[in-house]
Formats: structure tokens, C-alpha cells, sequence
């Protein structure tokens, strides 16, 4: 996931689709804040132009890991749903990155407003031992 070429990344538009080059907000992200507020144990997104991975520390030896794989990019709108949704579940998403800062905005579904807001890492978050994720 983090083997694209910096050199082919797209374009600060974020516009990708599967075959396109890697967009901007694919990579690694530690979550800062989502909602407003922290969130309650170390939380990541591991984004490439197929799947956005939502990785949670904190809740045992291995991470959990909400797949949501993406139906479609538009610009800075992607189409995600939660794996073994239905296509017409799916939600919208602005997605915006300002330097190494990444900031989501729920257009559509249950979470409708909220806002994440995101530091880019370069390491998996997936391989991150429990103890080291509180950085």
C-alpha cells in the first residue's frame, strides 16, 4: 500500500480511480481528532484508491480493522461503504489534504457532519505494536 511512486501521485485534486494514480489522501494517517473530539484509543486510516481502512488500537493485542472498501472518486468526493454493505449503504466523503493534514468531511449516512482530521504517517498502521501507538 505505500509502494506507489511519490513521483505518481495525483494531482492535489485528489481525482483517482482504481488503474489512476495514487491520490493524495492514499497513505497512512494517524486521526487527531474525529467529531470534535480525540478519539478514545489510537485510531488510523490506511487509504489507497480500492479500500479505506479505519485501524483501532487499544482494544487488544491486534488492531481492529473496519475495511470500507470504495465504490467511486470524484475530485475530492470518494463513495466508501463498510465491507459486506450494500452498494446503495454506501456514503459520501469530502476529502481534503493540506500538506502532511488530512481532513474528511461526512457528506452523507450516519455520520453525516462530522469531521476527522488526520496526520500523515509513514508506517502501517496494521504493524504498529499496541504499546507504540500512543505516539
Amino acid at each position: 500500500m505505500a509502494d506507489a511512486d511519490p513521483d505518481t501521485s495525483a494531482s492535489s485534486s485528489g481525482r483517482a480511480a482504481p488503474g489512476d494514480a495514487r491520490p493524495d489522501w492514499a497513505g497512512f494517517w494517524r486521526v487527531r481528532r474525529w467529531d470534535g473530539a480525540a478519539p478514545a484509543v489510537p485510531t488510523y486510516y490506511a487509504a489507497t484508491p480500492h479500500t479505506w481502512d479505519v485501524v483501532k488500537h487499544g482494544t487488544g493485542p491486534e488492531p481492529h480493522v473496519a475495511s470500507h472498501p470504495i465504490l467511486g472518486v470524484d475530485g475530492d468526493t470518494i463513495v466508501l461503504k463498510d465491507e459486506g454493505a450494500a452498494d446503495e449503504d454506501a456514503e459520501r466523503w469530502h476529502v481534503e489534504v493540506d500538506g502532511d493534514t488530512l481532513r474528511v468531511t461526512a457528506r452523507t449516512g450516519p455520520h453525516a457532519g462530522a469531521v476527522g482530521v488526520a496526520a500523515r504517517m509513514g508506517t502501517d498502521p496494521r504493524e504498529i505494536e499496541g504499546e507504540a501507538s500512543e505516539g
